[in-house]
């Protein structure tokens, strides 16, 4: 009998007492979007060297996929990129034979730009270059409540046209 009491006692309290905190970690894989820019042929042309800057206006983290995830950014312990993809989009048959080095950084409100993730030594026949992710905390950027991103691009040569890229963040 004093066993089946101390079962229902540990019952008892597992019930009424373990969500009382949220200790369950969950690890979510959410797309950060893709971001489409246009990388300036002039500014190709004029850059004597100097890597080529394309930087996004500022974007809102209001939290709504994680909202869609049953949490908030308030909740939100970490955050970090796990893949970055450059691709160039238009126009077709054009490569990375330009560039040298591409660089992928990001900005909070009141935190200044963090290189992400860069490539140096790109195929010059790729349409499309995978960077390496730097291992950084991005948590704070997001509760920021807005985060910029910019791309650099180290290039050695001209292009002929405006070309329009897209980055896509996991």
């Amino acid at each position: 009998m004093n066993k089946l009491y101390i079962l229902g006692l540990a019952l008892f309290c597992m019930t009424f007492t373990a969500c009382e905190e949220d200790l369950l970690d969950v690890n979510l894989d959410m797309d950060g979007g893709d971001i489409t820019f246009v990388v300036s042929k002039e500014d190709v042309v004029n850059s004597n060297g100097l890597p080529v800057v394309v930087t996004t206006p500022p974007q809102s983290t209001s939290g709504e996929e994680l909202g869609a995830n049953k949490t908030s950014l308030d909740k939100l312990k970490s955050a970090k990129v796990k893949s970055c993809v450059v691709t160039i989009t238009a126009p077709a048959g054009e490569d990375f034979s330009f560039v040298n080095e591409v660089k992928f950084s990001l900005s909070g409100q009141g935190i200044p730009m963090t290189l992400v993730a860069s490539k140096s030594d790109i195929d010059a026949t790729a349409t499309s270059v995978t960077l390496d992710v730097e291992d950084v905390e991005l948590v704070e950027f997001l509760k920021s409540g807005e985060v910029s991103s910019q791309i650099s691009f180290t290039t050695d040569e001209t292009i002929d046209e405006d070309l329009t890229m897209k980055a896509e963040i996991t």
